[in-house]
């Protein structure tokens, strides 16, 4: 099923600051959801704190569906000061991540842009 024309586009931000494996894969579930009722939604996972854990290739148990999300067009930002404060390097996150200088500020440009808030737990 696709969005009809008339329709403006779907687009969410997604807060992910959890260590909670259960919320990842929820997480991941529910953007597949909306990709299948709209596949030209846009949306953006915005990880902080333990959350950047999903994106980290040696701690994600979801390395497989992260990578068909990001083929199709989900973006993963991870959060500067929390990977600073994690001692995490670029190079532990998965190639297609990209770096943003604080969470909050990444939220609130999204929201002043017009995407959906969401933070799913």
């Amino acid at each position: 099923m696709s969005n009809e024309s008339s329709e403006p586009k779907l687009e969410a931000v997604i807060q992910l600051d959890t260590p909670d494996q259960e919320a990842w894969k929820q997480v991941l579930h529910q953007i597949e959801n909306l990709l299948v009722e709209d596949e030209s939604a846009s949306v953006e996972v915005v990880c902080s704190g333990r959350g950047v854990d999903l994106i980290r290739r040696d701690t994600t148990h979801l390395s497989i569906e992260l990578n068909k999300l990001a083929a199709r067009g989900v973006s993963f930002v991870a959060c500067n000061n929390s990977l600073h404060q994690r001692s995490i390097s670029e190079s532990e996150l998965f190639p297609f991540v990209t770096i943003v200088p604080s969470a909050i500020g990444e939220l609130i440009r999204a929201q002043r842009d017009g995407k959906a808030y969401l933070k799913l737990t």
